[in-house]
């Protein structure tokens, strides 16, 4: 579980919805995925992929010198 998660950072981090994630990693359905992801992480999948975005907008905005 803990790798099918790490694998499902990465593809949320690249902008994967959470339903196409689930099915790719081997969950039987989203709503598997985002209990044990919640579990886990700490949030839901759709959470960690908006706060990536987020994160990801203001790098963008206000980029690092």
């Amino acid at each position: 579980t803990q790798l099918r998660i790490a694998q499902a950072k990465i593809l949320l981090a690249q902008g994967k919805a959470p339903v196409e994630v689930a099915a790719e990693i081997g969950f039987v359905d989203q709503s598997h995925l985002n209990r044990q992801f919640k579990r886990i992480v700490g949030v839901t999948p759709g959470q960690y992929r908006q706060n990536r975005n987020n994160v990801q907008d203001l790098l963008k905005a206000f980029p690092l010198k």
